[in-house]
């Protein structure tokens, strides 16, 4: 329902969290729909248009906001604020400009396109987008992560420059002092 509407709406957005690591074929119960969208005017009027035709249309309050995510000073050290707003509809959704540190733009080379069946094909973060974000130290993260590394090495996918990417994603999380851990 989520991804459709977002979809019909041609909104800028990826499936992340533990819906992507199904779509990927590692199972892991989640209570949420988790998206990454284009922080943009025009992107965000999309996103806020679909998430507002959902059953109890709680997204409605956003319908004209260019700017929808809180301002004020976050502890990432971001001057945008909260990278998430939840939308507690009768299925909940976690819309973040961010996922570790990391924007839609930057992993937008780890965007692939997936027929599940049900409707239109949807954006899902790739293995190695969703490793990149799992980079936190909360223990959900740390389970992931190894799940996804598991799955990474037996599918002989790491792509070829990640040495560079892991550099530059951990420069990233320092830059705005989003803690991480390492195994």
């Amino acid at each position: 329902m989520v991804t459709g509407l977002l979809e019909r709406h041609a909104a800028k957005y990826v499936l992340v969290g533990g819906y992507a690591l199904m779509v990927n074929g590692i199972v892991r119960q989640t209570g949420d729909v988790d998206i990454l969208v284009e922080n943009s005017v025009e992107n965000n009027a999309k996103w806020i248009a679909a998430m507002a035709e959902l059953p109890d249309r709680e997204a409605a309050v956003l319908i004209g906001e260019d700017a929808p995510f809180p301002r004020e000073d976050g502890p990432y050290g971001d001057d945008e604020g909260p990278c998430v707003l939840r939308i507690a509809d009768v299925i909940v959704v976690d819309v973040m400009r961010r996922a570790c540190g990391l924007t839609f733009a930057q992993l937008e080379e780890n965007i692939v396109r997936v027929d599940v069946g049900d409707g239109p094909e949807i954006s899902v973060l790739d293995l190695y987008g969703l490793w990149l974000t799992k980079q936190a130290p909360r223990d959900k993260d740390r389970a992931d992560k190894a799940q996804i590394e598991y799955a990474l090495t037996q599918l002989q996918a790491w792509p070829a420059d990640h040495e560079a990417r892991l550099v530059s994603l951990r420069k990233t999380m320092e830059s705005r002092n989003i803690p991480s851990f390492e195994p």
